[in-house]
């Protein structure tokens, strides 16, 4: 028996999938999107950690191998985010969803995978996730850095993040088991954190964090500008870049 779908039969899989997702009532599509803020702050609480406990090279190492599991709990046990959410562009360029149901959803879930995000953010806290100082410092710092990242190079690298973290979530859709999805979703998503590419929704909890634990770090304008180009970034490579390249290799025979 065949355990996975060839490219063509993958590529209407993601078609179907936007489609569905555009019948979704509005509460059912933040509760998708606040589950899916959940677990991906969740690993890059992990992620973190990894990185702060063993340090240098493989710290960042573990810290990406630990990453996919945020992904994985969102495509196996159900969760949605702005990034993977991106692909139903192909659905409307194929007349299956209206633009307005489109960015309705991807508002919504974006707004949901805000709310999860925070939530983590503040939970962990309270639960002492960060009480050691030298820790918490850390963690601000990789706040700091990302919130100070130029606008054009927050763009172009979150545009490299949603290149691996959009086609994880299509890699996923053409296995027919359990751990060929695992599989598919883990080596891109590991390929990302290595490359040090920006997530919005991982960046929601970071800066998030970072801001609780130190007010003076940065402001909400800049929180808010990161937020949009990286939104930017993810949303190019998600909705057209590989939608609309994928569409004319194997939908316009």
């Amino acid at each position: 028996m065949k355990v996975y779908l060839t490219n063509k039969e993958t590529t209407e899989q993601v078609l179907q999938l936007g489609e569905n997702k555009g019948h979704y009532s509005f509460t059912k599509t933040m509760l998708l999107g606040l589950m899916g803020g959940v677990y991906i702050a969740l690993s890059a609480l992990g992620n973190l950690i990894a990185n702060f406990t063993i340090g240098g090279g493989a710290g960042k190492f573990v810290g990406a191998s630990v990453f996919p599991t945020g992904l994985m709990l969102v495509v196996l046990v159900g969760g949605s985010l702005f990034t993977g959410d991106c692909l139903g562009l192909l659905a409307f360029t194929k007349g299956k969803v209206e633009k307005a149901t489109y960015v309705k959803n991807l508002c919504a879930v974006w707004v949901g995978n805000l709310i999860g995000s925070v939530f983590i953010a503040y939970v962990t806290y309270i639960g002492g996730s960060y009480a050691s100082v030298d820790f918490a410092n850390f963690v601000v710092g990789v706040a700091e850095h990302k919130v100070h990242l130029g606008f054009v190079e927050a763009i172009a690298s979150g545009f490299l993040c949603n290149v691996l973290v959009a086609i994880a979530v299509w890699f996923a859709l053409a296995s027919k088991d359990l751990s060929g999805k695992i599989l598919a979703i883990w080596f891109p998503i590991m390929l990302f954190i290595l490359g040090g590419f920006q997530h919005v929704v991982a960046n929601m909890y970071y800066l998030s964090i970072g801001k609780i634990l130190m007010t003076s770090a940065y402001t909400f304008g800049g929180m808010g500008l990161h937020f949009l180009a990286v939104t930017i970034g993810n949303f190019l490579s998600g909705a057209i870049f590989l939608p609309l390249i994928y569409k004319k290799l194997y939908m316009n025979d």
